[in-house]
């Protein structure tokens, strides 16, 4: 072989070793970048498996609760069917239906913190099976990238000419072209072993994460499975405690008080509701009025600023009239000038032409001057229920005793002190606090009209909501309040047998049946 030869074959072993480490080192570039990639992917993933393991764990505790109340629960219905019926055991069988009652609320409170867990849960799962699903399409990406990157260094190989590494060695011509030959098939045979061991890794971690996701969703299914099952079990402990009040004695009894305090006191109570009924009127239409008033500002207040500005563009017009006369005058004067200037100069000339020819012609030069869910409940209106984790009514709007029931009473027998909450955004436009008479009586003491401590809000739009018989009220006439803000707690103020909250909607002054808002 020639000299020129021999230096051709070394070039082409040469340019055969940098193509190969070439394309190594972009899949390694590419490989790095993915890596980068998957590890981001991977960390959100743990971020996303703890909170889903933290809440499963929390959804465990709750379930051993609910068990232990549920547990409870059929002690105390064996006890209460026991008793049933027997007068011999009627306080027993009082006593086992009002620690029911508090068994059963402690259940539904359970099931709406299982609920909430699970619905979160749910919520974290979903997200988690997105990014695997991302992460798992992202690797078949990358193991389809690998073989094509394989079937490109096989290509590559072919293109240098050599058909085994054993041909390439028989084939070379002398020592500095073996030694050449052999660092290409070390550079080669490494990368490939590399490689293909790289694809092989991608290829069982794309099978085990595959399996995991179908996991996954085996457990979010399960997990829908059993939100649908404890819904329904809320649902059915809600009709149970309307069960169990209805046989309450405490209950009944609270009702039968009730009755007999209005029908002892009925004229009283007529007497106290239509005075304050006119003192409604009064703050509705002093809430009227002063709504007049605000508007008839802002027109006056709009009057006056259309009328500034029609005073500015005026004056404006005027300054533009008198600057276009002053121009005007001073052209005219200007003109004038020139004309008399031509005309002297005429004269001049003429003067001068008769004198001598000689004298240049003078011309004068011119210038120009040119910018509430937690309990799973739902809302029904603007309004929201006014007292989280209470619900039952014991007396609705309508005919009551030969009077006019204007809201809705809600009440359980551990209300007490109970949060009372804003159904919706708005003004607080009366407060009365100062009944000392918290206490269940069966005679009005006179206190804020027999609501005793209550307050009103004003909601815009003609919409007034009440809120009666409170221990106290720690909100303020004036405050802006938001939607399930605390206004003060549940008491038995006023003309009250017991505590409860009386609720009321009014629209322009007139009261709407709460249950049909809220």
């Amino acid at each position: 072989m020639t000299k020129t030869g021999k230096i051709k074959r070394i070039i082409a072993c040469l340019a055969a070793v940098v193509t190969v480490l070439a394309a190594a080192s972009a899949g390694s570039d590419n490989l790095l970048k993915r890596d980068i990639a998957s590890a981001a992917s991977s960390e959100k993933l743990e971020t996303l498996n703890e909170e889903a393991k933290k809440k499963a764990e929390e959804i465990e505790e709750t379930k051993e609760r609910l068990s232990e109340l549920e547990e409870k629960q059929k002690e105390l219905d064996a006890e209460i069917e026991k008793t049933k019926g027997n007068i011999a055991a009627e306080e027993e069988n009082q006593a086992a239906i009002e620690e029911q009652i508090r068994t059963v609320e402690n259940t539904i409170y359970a099931l709406w913190d299982s609920i909430n867990k699970l619905n979160e849960k749910i919520e974290t799962v979903t997200n988690g099976i997105t990014e695997k699903e991302e992460a798992i399409a992202s690797k078949k990406q990358e193991i389809e990238q690998g073989v094509t990157d394989f079937k490109q260094r096989l290509r590559i190989m072919y293109v240098a000419g050599s058909e085994s590494y054993t041909n390439i060695l028989v084939g070379a011509s002398d020592f500095y072209d073996m030694l050449m030959k052999l660092e290409l098939v070390k550079r080669v045979a490494d990368h490939d072993n590399s490689q293909i061991d790289h694809l092989i890794d991608l290829k069982n971690q794309y099978e085990f994460e595959v399996a995991e996701l179908e996991n996954e969703k085996k457990v979010l299914e399960s997990d829908r499975e059993d939100l649908q099952a404890q819904q329904e079990k809320l649902d059915a402990q809600k009709g149970k405690l309307e069960d169990l009040y209805l046989q309450s004695r405490a209950v009944i009894e609270q009702l039968e008080k009730d009755k007999a305090a209005f029908q002892a006191n009925a004229d009283v109570t007529k007497a106290e509701q239509d005075a304050f009924e006119e003192e409604m009127q009064k703050l509705y239409e002093e809430q009227q009025s002063i709504k007049e008033a605000q508007e008839e500002e802002k027109e006056r207040i709009r009057k006056e600023e259309e009328e500034r500005k029609r005073r500015e563009e005026e004056e404006r017009k005027r300054r533009e009239e008198e600057e276009r006369k002053r121009r005007e005058e001073e052209e005219r004067k200007r003109k004038e000038q020139q004309a008399a200037a031509a005309a002297a100069a005429a004269a001049q000339q003429q003067q001068q032409t008769s004198v001598s020819t000689t004298v240049p012609n003078i011309r004068p030069s011119t210038t120009g001057n040119l910018k509430n869910t937690q309990f799973g409940y739902v809302d029904k209106s603007m309004f929201t229920w006014p007292v989280p984790g209470f619900y039952y009514i014991s007396y609705g709007m309508g005919p009551r005793w030969g009077s006019y029931h204007k809201g809705i009473d809600i009440y359980s027998p551990s209300i007490r002190g109970a949060k009372i909450c804003a159904a919706a955004a708005g003004t607080v436009i009366r407060v009365v606090n100062g009944c000392p008479h918290d206490f269940g009586k069966n005679y009005s003491c006179g206190c804020g009209g027999g609501y005793g401590n209550y307050c009103i809000i004003d909601h815009g739009n003609g919409y007034w909501t009440l809120y009666g018989h409170s221990e106290y009220i720690t909100a303020y006439v004036g405050q802006q309040v938001q939607q399930g803000d605390v206004l003060g707690t549940v008491g038995s103020t006023g003309h009250s047998t017991g505590p409860h909250l009386h609720f009321e909607v009014r629209l322009n002054g007139v009261c709407q049946n709460p249950q049909l808002y809220v």
